[in-house]
């Protein structure tokens, strides 16, 4: 796994230089839909467990003719109810499958339905120069009861589903959107699991490579106990249930599991999501490998075509007169004498008679003089457009 790890740095330290074009590719978390867009996708996932790891961390190989794998996927649609705003509603479906050899024969056991339902809430806040940030809530609802297992009476075929009781939990995201649509995210929480379960710091990193229509992923996530087990103290106490894995009815369970990703864009709507996992690391939980397949609809309004619709509302104008030699600044012939100031927003215009205002770039001015101001590039939405002399940069007075 070392190659991974050193593929994941090679990917996180480019994905702030790389250059490409518009991205229908990737989207980061952080990045909300716009008011009225939405998104449709079925999230699916196919886990192997290699090896089980008990609540000390102590590795522990299956036995001769075991094994344990869970496949699983979601149902889920997401509504911006305004361009901060963002609702999320999702089912999800689960079947486990554990086999073992008693006596010399190989007896299955499994279990298959509805895991739970989620509602979850994003809230984005205006972005500030090349990071974006965002608050997340989501409720997980657990639709049964699981019930201790007596070897007697129960039929030992029959596994749990998963762990019952409801999910709560909370965080923050922040992603740096490098030039040309690359991207690196850390996102982190609280959450509350389930009823037999410790609280938790959930966790991730992940840094994209991103073009037009692929999108190379790499990133790791975890979560970290919070060391309050309901069980703790009286661990005799803790209930008995037929699992086939370590995944449910954990001790204070945490893990580490790098990923890497592959994204394709159909079209201009439509994404698939290519992912391959490892847990590496943990306790009270199981290592193993995924894979997983998203397909995934998201309607939305593009950044060009948001700004393009509040040309009117503008109130000054400039024109670009120079541009560095890398198109990271340019000066504009406008300053302070203008009322352009410090911190300004502007957004640049190719214009002409025949095709109207194309929105090129957009920009923050960095220094301002009496008769003219530096702005830096801070994003450049059309790259058939080239970033020169002639533009037409217009902004707001608030």
């Amino acid at each position: 796994m070392r190659y991974f790890f050193l593929f994941f740095c090679l990917v996180s330290g480019q994905a702030l230089a790389q250059q490409a074009p518009s991205s229908l590719s990737y989207v980061p978390t952080t990045r909300l839909l716009r008011a009225k867009g939405y998104q449709l996708g079925i999230y699916s996932d196919y886990f192997t467990t290699s090896k089980f790891v008990d609540k000390d961390g102590v590795k522990q190989d299956l036995a001769s003719g075991q094994t344990f794998n869970r496949v699983q996927s979601e149902v889920a649609g997401y509504y911006g109810a305004t361009s901060d705003l963002q609702f999320g509603l999702g089912f999800r479906f689960r079947k486990n499958q554990a086999t073992s050899d008693v006596s010399g024969v190989q007896q299955t056991a499994s279990a298959n339905g509805l895991q739970s339902t989620f509602a979850s809430i994003m809230y984005s806040f205006d972005q500030v120069n090349q990071l974006q940030y965002s608050i997340e809530g989501l409720f997980r609802y657990t639709p049964y009861n699981n019930q201790e297992y007596v070897p007697a009476t129960d039929d030992p075929k029959v596994l749990i589903l998963g762990d019952h009781g409801n999910e709560l939990s909370g965080g923050l995201g922040v992603t740096y959107l490098g030039k040309n649509n690359n991207f690196f995210t850390l996102r982190t929480g609280y959450r509350k699991p389930g009823t037999d379960l410790s609280d938790e710091i959930y966790w991730q990193g992940e840094a994209a490579l991103a073009w037009r229509y692929v999108a190379l992923i790499a990133g790791v996530d975890g979560i970290t106990s919070l060391k309050n087990d309901p069980f703790k103290n009286t661990p005799t106490d803790r209930p008995v249930y037929n699992r086939g894995t370590e995944l449910y009815g954990s001790s204070n369970r945490e893990w580490l599991a790098p990923y890497m990703g592959l994204n394709f864009a159909i079209g201009k709507t439509w994404r698939l999501e290519l992912r391959g996992s490892q847990v590496l690391s943990g306790y009270s939980t199981d290592l193993g490998t995924a894979f997983g397949v998203n397909l995934i609809r998201r309607v939305d309004k593009s950044d060009t075509r948001l700004v393009d619709n509040k040309f009117k509302t503008y109130d000054l104008e400039s024109a670009v007169t120079k541009v560095s030699p890398k198109k990271e600044f340019v000066v504009i012939d406008k300053g302070l004498a203008d009322d352009f100031n410090k911190g300004m927003k502007i957004d640049f215009f190719e214009f002409d008679y025949i095709g109207g205002n194309i929105l090129v770039a957009s920009g923050v001015i960095v220094q301002a003089k009496s008769d003219s101001s530096i702005v830096k590039i801070t994003q450049h939405y059309n790259v058939k457009k080239e970033i020169k002399e002639g533009l037409i940069g217009r902004t707001t007075l608030k």
